[in-house]
């Protein structure tokens, strides 16, 4: 026999013989994590990733709300739901309808569908990613990938990449696995990386530790890795501002904290803010707006900044940007407001989960400060509302929030 036909029939055989040991490993995978025979997971755990139970995204169904009849299912419509128990993350999308059906054909013969709101989300149990639709009141599966360790899961603004975080064996080391929806590649990012951003375009920056300091690192969609910013500071937050990044220094009540806006095509850096105490900031998506706080004596206090106009509102309120988001259009901002603040050092005392809130959810129109309370939500929750992440749809009509006493995911729909 020819030896380079040889060859080609032995890499055949081993390309066969691997697809059918991973199908038989993750399986085995699974049944293990379910009887707890195993605990530690490594990387190679995590492939194939982004699979899914059959041919299309909605094959498994699960009812979200469960009402007991068809009249409390009309009645939850409007009213806070919850989602999900327990989750990693989220993130609201707009993504086709194909529930609804197919309304056409395009001039190439593809099948066209509308769109409808959804609400992507990781389970925390196991790391399946599924897709709740408020128009029918159901999530549905969109990938059964096990990521049995999972502590933190963060989506990229369409949803398609998601960055799952969690605690090595020895419960200090950090890992960080970068995937895409549907792609059985996985990127693996250094150990304990500081901070991180997604931009609306796909791009991907992250802080990573240095022997000596710390270095910013744009990671394109191309898989191109740039580093365009090192400091000898260590303890950083990045955020896209439209395509700009803005960097803040980590915030204590017990140090002065910085704000820098960078240029990533020629490393340009532009300090924006200096010497706060307490230093916090949130961007917007496309780089209009900033909500920052600082500390006074009564607690953290709220302004919004135009990137544009330069001008900075206080809105007079007291909160914390981690409880604040704007709407992708930019046309609002949602925030959780504390009710009151205790004598302790913030945002430090809540960081560490010596303290608690319980907060009133407002939204604002960025213009103009318009505000509204979201009254309705203290109603349907029983213990505090100690918002941790939220977000809203373009819309305005669909409030999400994660409830940092149980993690658990909720939906305000007005």
């Amino acid at each position: 026999m020819h030896k380079g036909r040889l060859v080609r029939i032995i890499l055949v055989i081993l390309i066969i013989g691997m697809s059918i040991f991973i199908l038989i490993k993750n399986n085995s995978l699974k049944k293990q994590l379910a009887t707890g025979e195993i605990q530690e997971i490594t990387v190679k755990d995590f492939l194939p990733f982004g699979g899914t139970e059959g041919n299309s995204v909605i094959d498994k169904i699960i009812d979200a709300i469960n009402p007991d009849s068809e009249e409390d299912s009309i009645q939850n419509y409007k009213k806070t739901s919850l989602i999900s128990e327990k989750v990693a993350g989220y993130t609201i999308i707009e993504r086709i309808d194909e529930i609804a059906g197919k309304t056409g054909v395009d001039p190439d013969g593809k099948d066209l569908f509308d769109t409808v709101t959804a609400i992507r989300y990781v389970s925390i149990e196991n790391g399946h990613v599924y897709d709740y639709i408020p128009k029918y009141k159901k999530s549905y599966l969109i990938s059964n990938t096990d990521v049995p360790k999972v502590s933190f899961a963060h989506f990229s603004p369409d949803g398609s990449q998601i960055l799952f975080q969690y605690l090595d064996s020895d419960l200090s080391t950090e890992k960080s696995i970068l995937g895409i929806l549907g792609d059985s590649n996985i990127i693996v990012l250094p150990d304990n990386i500081i901070s991180f951003s997604f931009s609306k375009n796909g791009d991907f920056a992250y802080f990573k530790q240095l022997v000596s300091g710390s270095a910013l690192v744009v990671r394109n969609t191309d898989g191109k890795e740039v580093v365009v910013y090192d400091s000898p500071l260590t303890e950083w937050n990045v955020e896209y501002l439209g395509e700009n990044l803005l960097i803040t220094t980590k915030a204590s009540e017990l140090s002065n904290g910085f704000s820098y806006i960078i240029n990533p095509k020629d490393k340009t850096v532009s300090r924006l803010w200096s010497n706060f105490v307490g230093l916090t900031t949130k961007a917007s998506l496309n780089g209009s707006y900033i909500i920052r706080s600082i500390s006074t004596k009564s607690g953290p206090e709220l302004a919004i900044y135009n990137v544009n106009t330069k001008e900075l509102k206080n809105l007079k309120k007291l909160g914390m940007t981690e409880k604040c988001n704007f709407s992708k259009d930019e046309l609002s901002l949602i925030c959780g407001l504390p009710k009151s603040f205790e004598n302790k050092y913030y945002p430090d005392a809540w960081y560490s989960g010596e303290i608690s809130t319980n907060d009133t959810i407002v939204k604002y129109t960025t213009e103009n400060l318009n505000e509204k309370i979201l009254s309705g939500i203290k109603d349907m929750i029983s213990n505090n509302l100690n918002i941790w992440k939220i977000s809203q749809n373009d819309a305005g009509n669909i409030a999400v929030f994660i409830n940092r006493e149980d993690m658990n995911l909720w939906i305000y729909e007005e």
